[in-house]
């Protein structure tokens, strides 16, 4: 299940890295911040409102505030009055310890809106803040499974209840990888449109194991034998046998869609006898190669291919 994050601004005003404090509109510090990015409100200054960001924080650097102060202040009170209209703006934000013009300020309070201010430059700011934003308000969802560091690569491994997936997890870990999560996997969109897993948190650093139960993992195999998250690679999915036709070379990536960002799916039937950490194993540094270009089974197919072309040629000179 997806599920969208937000903060109000009373709660961005505790948070010390970005040195923020309350000019005015303290009753309305419990607006909610949703978007993960900011806007910088220069044309919307001078009446310009296509394309605005209107449910944006709205960041006033020494450049917005040095048009505002040239500006006449019945025009620039109307215009940021239409601006905060446009939508549900959360705050507006004055940079490098600027202060508010009173007529930015009424037509603030006159709209709900609480401003803030911070010592910290426009560009340092912007840049910490959208970090800030990517943490805590990236898509987020959980997915049955477990996710395990394997030489460095992010394994998520899925199947049906039961199928042995944490079983498997307990082998790799014995094996010097590494546990990221059990039976539940928090799962969040990067910025960079890649997957971050990791451990609800009441979770973190526990196994269950089908007849031994709930096992603390760093207890058993040492602090170094979990992490708190990582990057997601590929997704390996146990099956039930002849649950799914199998690609016996290997040469079908197929791919799976978690927040819509795709990563590499492997099916691996699960059968008596085979050493299913082992093949886990494998399949994360086949995928290392895969990742720099080399695709082992693509090259066996084109050059059994390139075989029977040259015999076809040689029977038809005959």
């Amino acid at each position: 299940m997806e599920f969208t994050k937000s903060i109000t601004v009373a709660e961005l005003l505790q948070v010390k890295r970005l040195n923020l404090e309350l000019v005015c509109g303290k009753r309305y510090i419990q607006r909610e911040i949703t978007l993960g990015s900011v806007n910088r409100p220069g044309l919307a200054l001078g009446g310009h409102l296509d394309n605005f960001r209107a449910n944006s924080v709205q960041v006033f650097g020494r450049g917005e505030h040095a048009f505002c102060q040239k500006e006449n202040k019945a025009r620039l009170r109307a215009n940021v009055t239409k601006m905060l209209s446009e939508g549900a703006v959360p705050c507006v934000i004055m940079t490098a310890d600027l202060t508010p013009l009173p007529a930015v300020r009424k037509a603030c309070l006159g709209a709900d809106v609480p401003v803030l201010k911070t010592a910290m430059e426009s560009s340092a700011f912007v840049a910490e803040f959208s970090r800030f934003l990517d943490e805590k308000l990236a898509p987020v969802t959980h997915v049955h499974g477990v996710l395990v560091d394997v030489s460095g690569m992010g394994v998520l491994i899925r199947g049906e209840s039961g199928i042995g997936k944490s079983e498997c997890a307990l082998e790799l870990i014995k094996r010097g990888h590494i546990l990221v999560a059990d039976d539940v996997v928090e799962i969040q969109k990067s910025r960079g449109r890649y997957l971050i897993g990791s451990c609800p948190t009441m979770l973190k650093h526990y196994m269950e194991v089908r007849g031994l139960g709930i096992l603390d993992v760093p207890l058993l195999f040492g602090v170094g034998s979990t992490l708190d998250e990582t990057k997601i690679d590929m997704e390996v999915v146990l099956t039930s046998p002849n649950k799914q036709p199998l690609d016996r070379l290997g040469v079908e990536q197929k791919t799976t869609d978690i927040l819509g960002v795709e990563i590499p799916s492997l099916g691996l039937p699960v059968t008596p006898g085979r050493n299913l950490a082992v093949l886990i194993e494998v399949a994360a540094l086949n995928q290392q190669l895969k990742s720099q270009g080399i695709f082992s089974a693509k090259e066996f197919s084109q050059k059994i291919l390139d075989k029977m072309k040259k015999g076809n040629g040689k029977t038809h000179a005959k």
